[in-house]
């Protein structure tokens, strides 16, 4: 059974890309695009001309061209007690099959991060704030919408033709671990390692701790307190995940880099131990790439030359950019001209929820060039740092915060990213615990 789609003629590159999203990539369902001259989007069968359809609003697509990426083309998000409408036209009568959301439009306006083009607002690193973002200020950032509209598109299309069969996804759980910094004594000098030793005792107030990095700095590195690296393994491997861990590759005098290079001999080793014990390692390219093409494939050139010393091979690499710093559409450009597969860099650092408004994997659109790109976007929702800092959540909460974003994507038969450190949050027995526990929670059927 073929779909088929009509719609109006404006914007055909942009319409093709959401239809092939939505309709072959997501529910795996066979349609053809013809345009006619109609002012909503009417979806049939293309051997039944005039059989049953349904009615979609065409309401994003139908901006002039001269508001396209502007301000004067973003939605006003409907209150309607249920879920918030991005486009969308009046309420639908029951028949025919009339949607009130402009499924395609949302999406499309979501999954190409198009508003991040059309507002200006960014924070001290450059970065687009969760503050600035259509969800939040509608208060739908913990929602995945976009992948509640599709169930709105599919429950129609299901009532219209009861025989028709989608593409079936199970929920799973995707472990990440940016390495900024593997080890506490590696590259950092005497008065770092001061500060964080006094930090382990005046801020943390963790004597056992301080110990440790001391004990460590006579050569155990098995002491060190950012070794956590077999922690981490071990925590997915009784729960059957694997990990990725994702390397930076560069170290800048700039700001904000990381202070290693990953041709120290520990971390090669590092690299070839994670690869031997069946976890993905990828690419964390540095604080000044998200907008340098040369330099992202640099560095992953790098990281490849390393990672085939250690007898590492992979059929596909990918990462996240250091501290999440993205731009549009720039860095999608810069990982697929390196030859990258995905990126997972889609969510924020200041707030846990849907950046993109799916919890599924997709093919990214370059909205300058009006083109798909080959690359995959894999976002993820939440980070260490987040929930348990820029939240101020307790750890009971914590959970609780990152369970209900699971049932979300378990809804939905998506994926649930989970951004954890090294270096991070894992100093103490109880704090390893409380992770472990909580990767137990996510694992359970």
């Amino acid at each position: 059974m073929t779909l088929l789609v009509e719609t109006p003629a404006a914007y055909e590159p942009e319409r093709r890309y959401i239809l092939e999203v939505v309709l072959g990539d997501w529910l795996g369902l066979d349609w053809e695009l013809r345009t006619v001259d109609r002012d909503d989007v009417r979806i049939g069968i293309a051997e039944e001309r005039d059989g049953p359809c349904v009615l979609v609003p065409d309401v994003l697509f139908a901006t002039p061209p001269q508001d396209w990426l502007t301000v004067a083309s973003l939605p006003s998000v409907r209150p309607t007690g249920g879920l918030p409408i991005l486009y969308g036209s009046g309420p639908a009568p029951p028949e025919p099959e009339r949607l009130e959301v402009d499924v395609f439009g949302g999406a499309f306006f979501m999954l190409t991060r198009y508003e991040e083009l059309a507002v200006k607002a960014r924070d001290e690193f450059g970065r687009f704030p969760a503050a600035a973002s259509v969800a939040a200020r509608g208060g739908f950032l913990t929602t995945p919408i976009v992948d509640a509209y599709i169930e709105l598109l599919w429950e129609a299309l299901q009532r219209a033709w009861p025989r028709l069969e989608r593409r079936r996804r199970a929920f799973e759980v995707l472990l990440t671990h940016d390495v900024d910094d593997p080890l506490a004594t590696l590259d950092h000098g005497p008065r770092d390692v001061a500060r964080q030793l006094a930090g382990d005792l005046a801020r943390r107030r963790d004597p056992r701790l301080a110990l440790q990095r001391a004990r460590s700095l006579l050569g155990d590195r098995r002491l060190d307190p950012h070794n956590t690296f077999d922690f981490l393994m071990d925590v997915s491997e009784r729960h059957g995940l694997r990990s990725a861990f994702y390397f930076l590759a560069h170290r800048d005098r700039g700001p904000r880099d990381g202070p290693y290079l990953f041709e120290d001999p520990w971390v090669r080793a590092l690299i070839g131990h994670i690869a031997r014990r069946g976890h993905e390692v990828g690419l964390h390219p540095s604080w000044c790439t998200y907008r340098d093409a040369a330099r992202t494939r640099e560095e992953l050139e790098r990281l490849q030359r390393v990672a085939e010393a250690e007898g590492v091979h992979q059929d596909e690499w990918g990462g996240r950019q250091h501290f999440l710093r993205w731009a549009n559409p720039d860095t999608w450009r810069n990982w697929e001209a390196a030859g990258l597969s995905y990126d997972s860099t889609l969510g924020y650092p200041e707030a846990v929820g849907f950046r993109t408004g799916t919890c599924h994997p997709y093919r990214v659109y370059d909205l300058r060039e009006r083109r798909p790109l080959r690359l995959r976007e894999m976002p993820f929702q939440i980070m260490d740092v987040t929930l348990l800092s820029a939240t101020g959540l307790a750890p009971d909460a914590a959970q609780r915060a990152v369970l209900d974003i699971a049932a979300k994507c378990r809804r939905y038969g998506g994926r649930l990213g989970l951004l954890w450190h090294n270096n991070t949050l894992l100093r103490s027995a109880r704090e390893k615990r409380w992770y472990e526990d909580l990767i137990a929670a996510l694992s359970a059927a």
